[in-house]
């Protein structure tokens, strides 16, 4: 391990490129599950 590696800069990097992508990724799981959700209860009361 070298020791001249700044890793706030790096957690920095990560966090700046990942968090938004795995956030993203997130919330369009949420919104299909809750979609799913929602046609399923308008088919039931019909």
């Amino acid at each position: 391990m070298p020791e001249n590696v700044n890793w706030s800069a790096v957690w920095q990097s990560v966090t700046d490129t990942w968090l938004p992508l795995f956030g993203g990724i997130a919330l369009i799981v949420v919104a299909v599950i809750v979609i799913h959700i929602i046609r399923k209860r308008k088919n039931n009361k019909t």
